[in-house]
Formats: C-alpha cells, sequence, structure tokens
C-alpha cells in the first residue's frame, strides 16, 4: 500500500500539468482572432507606450505613397495573420485602406484589396478588426469624420473564394451625431469556440429627424439602432428611439444655437459635474476652457488635460474631438446634447485607436456649477444687480473706472483693460455676482460677494471674491474690490491741449494713419470734437537688447475742448485680430508712451513685421477720436545658442512658388494657367524694404558669413509634402540670396538651404500662429 503512495501523487501531477499546458495552448488559439494595431508615435512625443512601435508595412509602397498605421489581424480565416495598411497617397486627398494578405507558401505579403476613404482628417480616422458578427472572422472597421463634419463608420466582410479575395461592405453609417459599437458581452461557449456568438449592433446617434410628420422638437435628437441581418447578409435597422429636448426655453436657445460654434462653446465654458447622485468625492467634473482651448477631465485626486481640436455643430448640440496634451496618440471623440439651459447629456469616445464598447465612466449628464437660469423678473435680481446697472459708473480708489451696462462691464484707466458679462448666482443661501471676462487681462474673475458699506460722500460696494465648489465656498486670499459712484466734476469745459516735448534729434517712422470722429449723438453736431495725433521713434525700432532702439516711444499730442473721458493706446497682433498689448488712463492723457515689444504674456514682436495700432480719445459728451496706423519693427537680431540670428516671417511668396511676381507679370506669361496669381503691390514694395534692411544690417556685419534658411509649414504632416515643402523653401533661400547679391552683398559670404518644416515656430493646425513657420532665416557665422 505505501508504494502505491507515491505512484497515485505522480498520476495527479501529469493529469494536473496536462491540463494547465492544454489551457494554456487554448489561450493562445483564441487570441489569433484579435487584432493588434501598431501605430505612430510622433517625433519629440512624450508618450510612453511599452508596445508601440513606428508603423512599418510588409508591402513595398510607391513614392506617392505615406504608410500612417497598419493593423495586423487573420482577416481571411486561414489561420495567419494579415496586415490592414492605412495609406495616404499623394494624388488623393482621402485616406486608403489596403489589405495585404499572408502567403504561407511563399512567406510573403500580397496586396490584395484597396478600399478608397471618405475621410481625409487623419486624426479623425481609426480602422480595426473586429468580430462584429459573432461568426469567429473578423470584420474589418473604419472610422472617422469626412469633408462635411459626419461621422462615418463602414464594416467590411472578407469573401474569399480559392484565388479571388474581396471585402463586401456590411455596414455603412453616417451621422451628424455620433455612431458606435455596442460591444455586449458574450458568453463562455463564444470563447471556448463552441458556438457563435451574438452580433453586436450599432447605434446612430442623429438629429435629422424633424421632418418626418412625428411632430417631433428640432431639438429631438433621434437614437437608431442596427444590426445584423443574416438573410440580407448587411446590418438594418431594428429600432429608433427619440429623445425629446424641447424642455429649452426658445428665447436661450436661440441665443446658445445661433448657428456659430463659438456661441455653442461660450455657453459650454466653465465647469461642469455628472449628475449621477454620488457623493462629492467621487464625483466627475468635466471643464471646457475655451481661452486656452483645452477641456479638463477631474477625478478625485487624478486630472487629464486635452487639446481641442475640430468642432462641427448639431441641431441640438456639438461634436468636436480632443487629443491628450502629453501622449499625442490618445484622443477623445464628443458629441454632446443640450437637455436644459444648465443640463448637457455627454457621449466620450475614447480613441486609444481602437473601438469601445457602449459603457463610458465620463457618459451621462452633467450640470453647470452653480449657475442658474437668469430671473426674467426684476423682483428676482438682488440690491447690488439693481444698483450696479442703475448708478452705471463706478471707480475704485485709484481711479480705475468700472462702468455696468445691461449685463456687461467694461474696466479701463492705468495699465488696466477689461470688458465682459456678469449676472447673479444664488447658492447657499448667499447670492454671489459672477463675472465672465472677455479678454485675456481679467480684472474680474469668478464670483464675488457683495456688501455695503459706509464710504464718504455715500455709499460703497465691496466685493469680496470668493472660490466654490459643490459643499461650500471659501474666501480668496486676494484682497477685496472697493467700488464708488463715479461723480463726474462739474467744470466750464476749457481747452486741453497737451503737446509733448518732442527732441528733434529724434529720428521718427514714416506713418501711414487714419483718423475718424465717432459722435455719440448724432443729431448734436455743434460738440466740439477732440483731435488727436501721434508721433512714434524710433524710426528703426528693434527691441533685440543690444542697446539700440529696443523701446518704443509713442508721443500723444492731444487737443480737446471738452474735458477727457479716458482714453487707450492699443497694439494689435500682426493680423489685427486680437489685443497684443495695451496702454489707457482717464482724464490726463500720457504725454509720452514707453514699450518694451513684448506682450502682455511677454512675447516679442516678430522681426520686420507692421503691427497695427489704434490710439482712441474719448470726451466726457461721448464724441471719440480714433486714429489708427501701424508701428513697423526693424530687423532683430537675436542670440539663439551662442550664435547671431535674424529671424524675418515677412517676407512673403507667390503661392507655391519663389518670386515677387505681380499679378500682372503672371497674367502675362503666355502659359499663364488661370490658376496662379501674383501679389499685390503694397506687399512686393513691403518685400523689397525689408530684403533692402536686411542687407543694410548685413554690411555691418562684415565678418561673418550669412547662412540663409528657408522655413514652411507642412499642412498634413506627410513625407510626401514635407519633401515638397523642403525643396520649395530651398528654392525661396535661393532667391534671397540672389537678391542680396544684387544689393551688395558678397556671394562668397552667403549659402542657402530649405528647412521644410523641421523648424516650425507654430503647429501647422494653429491657423492663429502658423504665419510664424513661412520665413526666412539668417544664421549669422563667425
Amino acid at each position: 500500500m505505501k508504494r502505491l503512495i507515491p505512484v497515485f501523487f505522480a498520476v495527479v501531477a501529469i493529469v494536473l500539468a496536462f491540463f494547465f499546458f492544454s489551457k494554456n495552448l487554448f489561450v493562445e488559439e483564441s487570441a489569433v482572432r484579435r487584432s493588434r494595431l501598431v501605430v505612430p508615435v510622433s517625433d519629440g512625443s512624450s508618450a510612453d507606450f511599452s508596445d508601440a512601435v513606428p508603423p512599418s508595412s510588409f508591402l513595398s509602397l510607391s513614392g506617392e505613397e505615406t504608410l500612417i498605421s497598419t493593423v495586423e489581424a487573420d482577416i481571411d480565416d486561414d489561420g495567419f495573420e494579415d496586415q490592414i495598411n492605412v495609406i495616404k497617397n499623394a494624388s488623393e486627398s482621402n485616406l486608403q485602406v489596403v489589405v495585404a494578405l499572408y502567403t504561407p507558401s511563399a512567406s510573403n505579403y500580397v496586396r490584395s484589396y484597396t478600399i478608397q476613404t471618405e475621410i481625409s482628417q487623419v486624426r479623425t480616422f481609426v480602422c480595426t478588426c473586429l468580430d462584429v458578427i459573432g461568426n469567429h472572422r473578423n470584420a474589418l472597421v473604419y472610422q472617422g469624420i469626412n469633408e462635411s463634419g459626419k461621422f462615418v463608420m463602414r464594416i467590411f466582410s472578407a469573401e474569399k473564394s480559392g484565388s479571388a479575395f474581396a471585402m463586401d461592405e456590411i455596414g455603412r453609417f453616417e451621422s451628424d451625431g455620433t455612431v458606435f459599437i455596442q460591444q455586449n458581452q458574450r458568453g463562455e461557449a463564444y470563447d471556448m469556440e463552441q458556438s457563435a456568438g451574438e452580433s453586436f449592433p450599432v447605434w446612430v446617434y442623429s438629429s435629422e429627424g424633424e421632418g418626418d410628420g412625428g411632430g417631433g422638437s428640432r431639438l429631438d435628437q433621434v437614437q437608431t439602432m442596427y444590426d445584423w441581418s443574416p438573410s440580407e447578409k448587411k446590418y438594418v435597422e431594428v429600432r429608433s428611439i427619440r429623445v425629446p429636448g424641447s424642455s429649452i426655453a426658445a428665447k436661450e436657445l436661440s441665443r446658445v444655437q445661433d448657428g456659430t460654434v463659438s456661441s455653442f462653446v461660450r455657453f459650454l465654458d466653465g465647469l461642469w459635474y455628472k449628475d449621477d447622485g454620488s457623493d462629492a468625492e467621487r464625483r466627475r467634473f468635466i471643464f471646457f476652457d475655451s481661452l486656452n482651448e483645452e477641456v479638463v477631465f477631474q477625478f478625485g485626486d487624478s486630472e487629464e488635460v486635452y487639446s481641442w481640436l475640430k468642432s462641427n455643430l448639431r441641431r441640438n448640440g456639438i461634436y468636436f474631438s480632443a487629443v491628450n496634451k502629453p501622449i499625442e496618440t490618445l484622443q477623445r471623440n464628443f458629441d454632446i446634447s443640450l437637455v436644459t439651459l444648465d443640463e448637457i447629456r455627454v457621449r466620450v469616445t475614447d480613441d486609444v485607436r481602437m473601438l469601445i464598447g457602449e459603457e463610458n465612466l465620463w457618459d451621462g449628464s452633467y450640470r453647470k456649477l452653480f449657475v442658474q437660469k437668469k430671473q426674467t423678473n426684476r423682483e428676482g435680481v438682488s440690491e447690488f444687480i439693481e444698483k450696479f446697472i442703475k448708478e452705471e459708473n463706478w471707480q475704485t480708489p485709484d481711479g480705475i473706472r468700472v462702468d455696468f451696462s445691461g449685463s456687461t462691464y467694461s474696466v479701463s484707466g492705468g495699465s488696466v483693460s477689461d470688458r465682459g458679462r456678469f449676472t447673479q448666482i444664488d447658492m447657499f443661501g448667499k447670492t454671489f455676482i459672477q463675472f465672465r471676462s472677455e479678454t485675456g487681462t481679467r480684472f474680474f474673475s469668478g464670483e464675488y460677494l457683495p456688501t455695503s458699506v459706509e464710504a464718504d460722500g455715500g455709499e460703497a460696494v465691496v466685493l469680496q471674491k470668493y472660490s466654490v465648489n459643490p459643499e461650500g465656498f471659501y474666501q480668496d486670499p486676494s484682497g477685496p474690490v472697493r467700488l464708488t459712484k463715479f461723480v463726474e466734476k462739474a467744470e466750464e469745459p476749457v481747452v486741453v491741449v497737451q503737446e509733448p516735448e518732442i527732441d528733434e534729434q529724434e529720428d521718427f517712422q514714416v506713418q501711414e494713419s487714419k483718423s475718424q470722429v465717432v459722435l455719440a449723438d448724432k443729431t448734436k453736431k455743434d460738440l466740439p470734437v477732440p483731435k488727436a495725433s501721434l508721433r512714434i521713434s524710433p524710426r528703426y525700432f528693434s527691441p533685440d537688447g543690444d542697446g539700440s532702439g529696443d523701446e518704443l516711444n509713442v508721443l500723444l499730442n492731444v487737443e480737446s475742448e471738452a474735458k477727457i473721458r479716458k482714453w487707450s493706446f492699443v497694439v494689435k497682433s500682426q493680423d489685427g485680430k486680437r489685443e497684443f498689448w495695451s496702454k489707457s488712463g482717464t482724464e490726463k492723457v500720457d504725454e509720452r508712451i514707453v514699450w518694451d515689444g513684448r506682450s502682455a504674456k511677454g512675447e516679442i514682436v516678430q522681426s520686420a513685421t507692421d503691427y497695427p495700432y489704434v490710439f482712441t480719445l474719448e470726451d466726457v459728451n461721448g464724441t471719440k477720436c480714433v486714429e489708427e496706423g501701424f508701428i513697423q519693427v526693424d530687423i532683430l537680431v537675436m542670440e539663439e545658442s551662442g550664435r547671431l540670428k535674424i529671424q524675418v516671417p515677412s517676407i512673403i511668396f507667390r503661392s507655391d512658388n519663389a518670386d515677387f511676381k505681380s499679378d500682372a507679370e503672371v497674367k502675362a506669361d503666355p502659359n499663364w494657367d488661370r490658376e496662379s496669381y501674383g501679389l499685390d503691390q503694397r506687399t512686393i514694395d513691403n518685400n523689397v524694404r525689408v530684403l533692402g534692411r536686411v542687407a543694410e544690417i548685413l554690411k555691418k556685419f562684415q565678418d561673418y558669413n550669412v547662412r540663409i534658411e528657408g522655413n514652411a509649414n507642412n499642412m498634413s504632416g506627410t513625407a510626401s509634402e514635407e519633401a515638397e515643402v523642403t525643396e520649395l523653401s530651398e528654392e525661396r533661400a535661393k532667391f534671397v540670396m540672389k537678391w542680396l547679391v544684387d544689393e551688395g552683398i558678397a556671394a562668397s559670404r552667403l549659402s542657402a538651404k530649405g528647412n521644410g518644416s523641421k523648424y516650425a515656430l507654430a503647429k501647422a493646425w494653429d491657423a492663429e500662429n502658423r504665419w510664424k513657420n513661412r520665413r526666412v532665416d539668417f544664421i549669422l557665422i563667425k
């Protein structure tokens, strides 16, 4: 008996070992049904994926083809992994999906089928393989956003007969909302390949249903479910659900949804919390920051920041995508629908280059934190709101003017300039005043608790800033804002003449300016009109730190019979679309303004670029005098990494060419293609002026050789376009080199090089700043 015991344990060990290894083998066989995605990692990206490698194709690509990404999966059900290639062809605007089947006998991959998609935006495109039908065979699925802003999804099934191979389209979906595959849990029998599984339904969220005669509101969202039909061998509509949205007030709706993305984005701006009944510590928050074009997800102690990408309006909401800031391969797609004025329904799709099921912890209804519907009756408005609207004009102890009108406010005085909207919000038994600034230089920001205090000569209002959260509020450490009513001193109108002292040795810029007078009351044409003029020096303003021309002097000359109420001098960005720097005040106008060439955020002016300015003067009668012109920035010689560099973004070439030809010269060419156009005369004159000044500067650096480097934008990010822009940037650098030789610079000192988009100063999709990439750099080499 004792001899049988070791034998018994040996048999048990053998049985367990066999069970263990057979199980592992079975799992490995099952894994072949899954797809593996190889994604590109951007140069300089901080992404850290242990299994992410640069994409590589098993196919030979032509010179016009650029590989975007690849998916490896068994698509023809022969037990061997094939490769799905996402390709951008230079001759095609849209992406292509190329199926490469593996041939075991030859041990190679064969280009077997090509799908031409309707999607050109690489960031929105997702391609994967998934068993959607439940027959243990992979289907090919791709999705993205087309040029019309519609969400597109296509599903293809592989069909192989002998040597013939084809992909049949079994699902075709398009919507102004979202489309997603609901990946339901399948049973154990499916996992063990003992039976087929249920098909995955496809849901299409759309707002295209108001004209169907059903009497639905234009806010209604139609949710349509599609499922696999074995008889028709494609996805067919199963049922449709209409989600009403008629609870939104029509008047407020017209304000939020006026047909522009910006209005809806302003409505979203701020903090929203998920209204799922969870306690505060487990509550999820989404912060939409339109100013910085960011979306922030906050849960507990964790925070994720995404950059806001392309947005598309829907009838009852908006669809947009965002990319993770530190990890650019992670993307989230948003489908947001209005429910009420303070509630939205959010659906978030995480795009990690694979399809995600229906459940997402960020999905659900969200309410805006503390913002309540504005009262329309006067009884609901606090005494402080009434006071602000009635009195209108207020001031701080240091003379900063705060004006209220309706639901808007403006701040001016000293170096402060702000404007925006204000409203009251009621919470925790208190009435707060919430300010929303529309500028980058915020005087007010967030929520303030107002109180009345006694002041010399009347009542004053103290606004104390508070920080609020769902559980309560606490006083902000910043000091309060004290406001007293602004009282205009009754004085006889006097002639105010301010003539700044002018140093005759100063070299002033030659100004092209225009003046305009704006009357507050056009019926009173006998009111005195203020007059303003200015002079700018030095002629060569170059804030590059070399001790010469580093500061700009603006000499203001004012003449007015009525007392000056306020004034401002605003320097705009080179395209005139935003404020770059400003100086303002009340009553007395500064005779001389000194500027170091930097914006409020510390950004320095660009070399050889004209910056628009607006000088506005307003008297106590409301009459304004507006003077507009340009500040001319000289060539900046900057030291960078121990070398001298001249950066000039204001040299403008013809589109896709390396010359300064005018429109007349282009059209005079007998081979004119009727699609090419020349430069206007002002641009040509500016090019000549800038290059002439560059030549003057280089003549002062006789001991230096100069490498001229052309730079450009790569809008698609593809290798084929990079080759094109590199060649074009080199041609432009050579054109500039020849020009400088004609200006008297020795050819032996000069060389030319094309960088393409290698040294971009802004992202190609950044429409506001990408002009900085189209520049010519001059590197001074000792």
